[in-house]
């Protein structure tokens, strides 16, 4: 059998993986079968203008194969689809017998809706979402098949993956103004992927340090949905400064991964860093910030993630303190794809980035010591004639944003590109998207950009800079 992984939504198949990208809560079961293999699903989304949360649960997956009808997922799972932009987390590992598979069907329901409604100062808005189709079972609950483009074939002993794309600003109504309406249509894609895919590794997973043992070069990280993960490292793992496999706090201390899922279940990590030993965090897209210009003051937060007791402001607004930071870090960062002039303090935050705040919760009072800017992932399409190369990949683009960031700088957003910066085809067939060069087009170019955003030094604004550009459907 072939294991099967999920990112976005991240499953294995024979034997198998599940792997999403996202918070969300629940529990799935791992387990792994003799002569099976292994699929794992990976997922984004493509989110619609002041969409900010979008929570679905997965009741089920279920495969369609010529001899096999085996179910990926089999407990309830909720995943924020709103936060999956280029991002991939692994979500469950599990084991399916080989065959050739055509399709998968998904059993969603309890949609929940969260979008700004206001912007100064901001506030957001919750909605009960209702599906309309493809299969309503009721208005709470649909089941949607989505056929593979291509069939995907899990061979015995091996390890596939399974992408699932579902695109948020296709399957949200909204009425004649533009405002959402709470009617959902799912619109799902979905695409076999090897774990060394571009669309099968893992970009984004972050935990807890459960133990380590460095005679096998391992640790285990305590990760979303209860999941425990059997994290591997070797010569090539990149560990951020200060740091090495045997630096790590045996128990405790957050930690942040990208790695590829391994036939066992196990992640071979190419980039681990440590975080923080703080007992608690938040994580979010920062929505305002006070004072607008020299050191923050107070930073408004839609909280996306968190842990250590803060498990109640998920999905909230919230407006923090952090006058008394004075530690400030870049996830993943990496000068050798860019050289930023200026990086990450408390007088160059924006409106519109991902950040990790850590500290302490007491009381119901949350006190931090650390911010952290995190990659993250960003929809739209390339403004034609935007293109510059400078040489190589090394260059710029405008890109027309249809997600929270482009709502809240209102405006197209300048994304930079370096030697390093990776270009993927995706699965439309009409673009070749192999280089800067071929996202210049005569027509806009639909593109997830997964990268930084920094501010400029001379305009103040936004600035992406781009570690991954893949072409959209």
């Amino acid at each position: 059998m072939k294991r099967v992984l999920a990112l976005s939504l991240f499953f294995a198949v024979t034997g198998l993986t599940l792997v999403a990208c996202g918070g969300g809560s629940g529990s799935a079961s791992f387990s792994t079968h003799p002569q099976a293999g292994a699929v794992y699903v990976t997922g984004e989304d493509a989110p619609l203008s002041s969409v900010v949360s979008l929570n679905l649960t997965i009741n089920s997956v279920t495969l369609t194969g010529k001899s096999n009808s085996p179910q990926l997922v089999s407990s309830p799972i909720t995943v924020d689809f709103a936060r999956l932009v280029g991002l991939r987390t692994p979500l469950g590992f599990n084991a399916v017998p080989a065959d050739t598979y055509s399709s998968a069907t998904f059993v969603l329901s309890n949609p929940v809706i969260d979008y700004i409604s206001a912007a100064s100062p901001p506030q957001v808005t919750g909605l009960n979402g209702t599906f309309t189709s493809p299969t309503s079972i009721s208005p709470q609950t649909t089941s949607v098949t989505v056929s593979f483009p291509t069939p995907m074939i899990v061979g015995a002993n091996g390890l596939a993956g399974l992408h699932t794309e579902f695109d948020i600003r296709q399957s949200l109504a909204v009425d004649g103004t533009g405002q959402i309406t709470g009617l959902i249509t799912p619109v799902m894609f979905i695409q076999a992927v090897r774990a060394i895919d571009p669309e099968g590794q893992i970009t984004d997973l972050t935990g807890t340090i459960a133990s380590v043992n460095t005679a096998a070069n391992l640790f285990v990280l305590q990760g979303p949905f209860g999941h425990q993960f059997t994290i591997e490292v070797n010569g090539s793992t990149i560990f951020n400064p200060g740091f090495t496999l045997a630096g790590l706090p045996t128990s405790g201390g957050f930690v942040a991964l990208q790695g590829t899922m391994q036939q066992d279940g196990s992640i071979l990590a190419s980039e681990v860093e440590f975080i923080t030993t703080d007992a608690a965090f938040v994580s979010g897209r920062v929505l305002a910030i006070n004072p607008t210009s020299g050191p923050v003051q107070t930073v408004t937060l839609w909280v996306g993630e968190t842990g250590g007791g803060t498990s109640a402001l998920v999905d909230t607004v919230q407006t923090i303190d952090v006058s008394g930071v004075t530690t400030y870090d870049i996830n993943f960062f990496n000068d050798t794809w860019f050289s930023p002039t200026n990086l990450f303090g408390n007088s160059s935050m924006l409106v519109g980035q991902r950040i990790f705040i850590g500290g302490a919760f007491n009381s119901s009072t949350f006190t931090p010591d650390l911010i952290s800017l995190r990659r993250q992932g960003v929809s739209g399409s390339v403004v034609p004639a935007s293109v510059t190369v400078s040489s190589g990949n090394a260059g710029t683009f405008q890109l027309l944003n249809t997600g929270l960031l482009g709502y809240l700088v209102s405006g197209p957003l300048t994304v930079k590109t370096g030697a390093g910066t990776l270009f993927f085809q995706g699965n439309s067939n009409t673009v070749t998207l192999t280089d800067l060069q071929t996202a210049s087009a005569s027509a806009p170019v639909p593109v997830v950009v997964r990268g930084l955003v920094l501010k400029d030094t001379t305009s103040g604004d936004p600035v992406l800079w781009a570690h991954r550009v893949r072409e959209a459907q």
